[in-house]
């Protein structure tokens, strides 16, 4: 089994060798109800085995590098729930926020994922069950419809795409933020950047699983 254990409290090595804690305040600032409600974001805290500021390493320890597009974000769950007692003394279960996209494959930087259908990815972080905030690592973000990043994935037991934990998401500059197609993505300094940390990248973990949407799948 290859990174696929996610607790509430614990994001454990077995998916890219993190140790989070996920800090919940249960005593958000409500917005003056005369004006547009602001959700606020909290910050999943982690300690990681890999130097997440590290490309080489961060691309090392992925199954999958690549440039897309989202296309659409498709709902959330939540797993892994948790008692946690609330302020009156009555105890609430709260799970953790998992994020699902449509995302168009752009270019592949690292293995080779299919380009000629839009794929679903999973991301962990996103919305409290509760409406009340956002819940996001550490130098990472929540992607945005219609924007291009670059992805780092992971590969869980069910064939599924899992995106998660610091720069899993990278942004384009705002000179190229708009580019969506893989001549323009590739030219980019964002993207010969993780070219050359997928050259030089350090390995963690080599027995990775391959995706339900590996391009190699198209070929059986």
């Amino acid at each position: 089994m290859k990174k696929t254990t996610i607790g509430i409290m614990t994001l454990t090595a077995s998916i890219i060798g993190i140790t989070c804690f996920l800090t919940i305040n249960t005593n958000a600032e409500k917005a003056d109800t005369t004006e547009e409600k602001i959700i606020p974001t909290y910050s999943i805290q982690a300690d990681y085995t890999v130097n997440v500021d590290n490309p080489n390493e961060v691309v090392g320890d992925s199954d999958y590098v690549f440039v897309g597009k989202v296309k659409s974000e498709t709902g959330t769950t939540y797993k892994n729930k948790v008692p946690l007692e609330k302020e009156d003394g009555t105890v609430e279960y709260v799970g953790e926020a998992f994020t699902h996209y449509e995302v168009e494959v752009l270019s592949n930087l690292k293995n080779e994922l299919v380009t000629n259908q839009v794929i679903p990815i999973d991301k962990q972080g996103g919305i409290r069950e509760d409406g009340s905030a956002y819940d996001v690592f550490d130098d990472d973000q929540l992607p945005e419809a219609g924007k291009v990043y670059i992805f780092t994935a992971y590969t869980q037991d069910d064939g599924s795409l899992l995106v998660a934990g610091a720069n899993s998401t990278i942004s384009f500059d705002e000179k190229t933020k708009n580019i969506d197609s893989e001549k323009e993505v590739n030219k980019t300094e964002e993207v010969q950047l993780y070219e050359e940390a997928v050259d030089n990248q350090v390995m963690i973990d080599e027995d990775n699983l391959n995706s339900d949407f590996d391009a190699s799948q198209e070929q059986q």
